[in-house]
């Protein structure tokens, strides 16, 4: 069977100004690896990535005729809801037949919103590999689609008011060695998505998953309802051996590990660094992690084998908040790890979130204050966001007020904030995220960081778009934190 994977995003529209700066991208590695398992498994896959240089109507429509898929699979965030159902009925209104299906984030926390939602047939929660390929196999022989774990969908298709049937969860993946690697060669070129130049040295860059799974407990988190909290993990020498293809079939000179928590599992890591060091792999990599997860001597080994850069999820500079949002650490071990990772000689990101449920003024002061005060090159300060299917979202309500109409208010960095908890406003967590930018970069040092890591050897481009960048920032700092810029710049998911 044919089998259409979309990556959706905003059509474009000619009377909205380009953006500031261009958004920050990775491929769309979930798609991939669904791509490859579904090829594998003999099936004929393409893959539409509209984050990647932007699809008119027309253009989307153009391709999906010229593939005449019998199924189309969408990867759904809050945000892209809206677009996702546009897509739809574009596709029904050329061919009533095509099966749609959504998955991802979330339909993973609102599977009855997804699965009575009239624009889809299928809301499939969990890891989607095997899943496609029992919903693609079982709608070829005409089979009874009750048997395939972890649909969500109505008896009577397109009527949200019918009986809703949920079929038996499905589990997870255990060996993730036996996938086959992400089809990137169904995707654009990997050197012309754009990510932005703060999260790597060397280009071309590209991401890499090596774990699913996280065992902590943060009550802001979304992943969790589709990778689960038991970790599972790639061997090191699968691992390596993908490195070792992304350098020889695509040219890649240094990998971002895109896990939650790279570090987890540390005798792992350093199996990873050990075969790196072994096979002469000369590659840059940068991770996000858990500061909970390294010792001194697993950064000294990462440093050795290449990593030159972790972003750590701080969250907060205030013990009270970091207990309740179940952060599982303390300001004093985020201190501690962050000075032994700087020490081994690895630059280290801060990942801040303000607005949680129990912030205040202080307490926000006192985050602003702390990132300042450690030894980090970098900083994202995100306001926080209640997903779907999170704690976060299910105690929204009782601390503050959550609007949830505006899809767009759950993008990186919204128009407006979707949560504010009691005793804040809106306006206020938009004005103090920009003076939290203001004043952490308000060091000629860490502006002259971000001038450092401009310079790629081989790439001029990011030089010319580093002077651009600079001239911004420069302007920045001399119009004060209103007329700020850097939410953007430092986009990370996070």
């Amino acid at each position: 069977m044919r089998v259409l994977l979309i990556h959706p995003a905003d059509f474009p529209d000619p009377n909205r100004p380009p953006p500031l700066l261009p958004a920050n991208q990775a491929p769309p590695l979930g798609l991939a690896y669904i791509g490859s398992f579904l090829r594998e498994a003999g099936h004929e896959v393409c893959i539409i990535d509209m984050k990647h240089g932007g699809h008119s109507r027309e253009q989307l429509m153009d391709e999906v005729k010229a593939f005449s898929p019998g199924v189309v699979g969408m990867g759904l965030y809050t945000v892209t809801v809206p677009v996702a159902e546009e897509i739809s009925r574009l596709l029904k209104d050329w061919d009533p037949n095509t099966v749609i299906v959504v998955g991802g984030p979330h339909p993973a926390g609102a599977p009855e919103e997804c699965g009575r939602n009239p624009h889809f047939d299928y809301a499939a929660v969990g890891e989607g590999e095997v899943m496609m390929r029992d919903l693609v196999e079982t709608l070829e022989a005409g089979g009874d689609m009750r048997t395939v774990p972890g649909l969500w969908f109505t008896e009577v298709p397109g009527d949200a008011t019918s009986e809703l049937v949920q079929n038996a969860p499905r589990g997870w993946i255990g060996e993730l060695d036996s996938l086959p690697y992400p089809a990137r060669d169904l995707l654009p070129p990997l050197d012309s998505y754009a990510m932005t130049m703060f999260q790597y040295k060397e280009w071309p860059a590209t991401t890499i998953y090596t774990s699913r799974g996280c065992p902590y407990s943060c009550i802001f988190c979304e992943r969790r309802e589709i990778l689960g909290n038991k970790f599972r993990v790639h061997s090191a020498s699968y691992v390596v051996d993908e490195m070792e293809h992304l350098a020889r079939e695509y040219g890649i000179k240094e990998i971002f590990f895109y896990d939650d928590t790279f570090t987890l599992d540390a005798r792992r890591v350093e199996q990873i660094c050990d075969e790196i060091v072994r096979r002469g792999l000369v590659m840059s990599w940068n991770i996000s992690t858990h500061v909970n997860t390294v010792t001194r001597e697993l950064l000294h080994k990462m440093r050795k084998a290449g990593c030159w850069q972790i972003a750590y999820g701080i969250e907060t500079g205030d013990p009270d908040v970091m207990r309740d949002i179940m952060k599982g650490t303390t300001v004093d071990t985020v201190r501690e790890r962050v000075e032994w990772t700087v020490e081994a000689g690895i630059e280290a990101k801060g990942l801040f979130m303000i607005g949680h449920p129990t912030d205040t003024p202080e307490t926000i002061a006192r985050t602003v204050e702390f990132a300042r005060s450690l030894p980090i090159a970098s900083a994202n300060f995100k306001i926080t966001t209640p997903f779907v299917g999170t704690p976060l979202r299910d105690m929204a309500a009782e601390y503050g007020d959550i609007n949830t109409d505006d899809y767009r208010n759950y993008m990186g960095d919204p128009p407006e904030a979707a949560f504010v908890t009691n005793g804040l406003t809106r306006e206020y967590l938009s004005g103090v995220q920009r003076r939290a930018y203001y004043r952490f970069y308000s060091r000629p040092t860490r502006l002259a960081r971000i001038a450092r890591s401009m310079a790629g050897r081989e790439n001029l481009g990011k030089w010319f778009e580093g002077a651009r960048i600079m001239t911004r920032l420069v302007r920045h700092q001399a119009m004060g934190p209103d007329k700020g810029i850097l939410p953007t710049l430092l986009e990370f998911e996070h």
